[in-house]
């Protein structure tokens, strides 16, 4: 029989991404999670990238997200932050984030 506990670590701490030099924290709380799904849900492929800045500035916060945006990376590398920031969420990988949006906007 296995049996499952919930505790305040694993309720506090929260996932963190490394770009460069710096590491920003994830908001992976629920009713986040539920916002960025509805956002990706309703996007259409023309508007990915304002969808994107959407989602990140949800997940690490305006300040940050702006200044990933800022950095202006090529659009591959700013698929993966956006890729690894929705798998640090939902607690899947990168991998499997990227192949179900390639899914969903075919």
């Amino acid at each position: 029989m296995k049996m499952y506990t919930v505790d305040n670590k694993l309720l506090t701490e929260c996932p963190e991404i490394r770009i460069g030099d710096k590491v920003y924290p994830i908001d992976d709380r629920q009713k986040t999670v539920e916002k960025v799904q509805k956002i990706a849900a309703s996007t259409k492929q023309e508007n990915m990238m304002k969808m994107i800045r959407e989602v990140l500035s949800l997940a690490l916060g305006e300040a940050a997200a702006k200044e990933v945006d800022e950095a202006n990376y090529p659009f591959a590398a700013s698929m993966r932050i956006f890729e690894t920031v929705i798998a640090a969420m939902t607690g899947e990988t990168p991998e499997q984030v990227g192949a179900r949006f390639q899914n969903t906007k075919e």
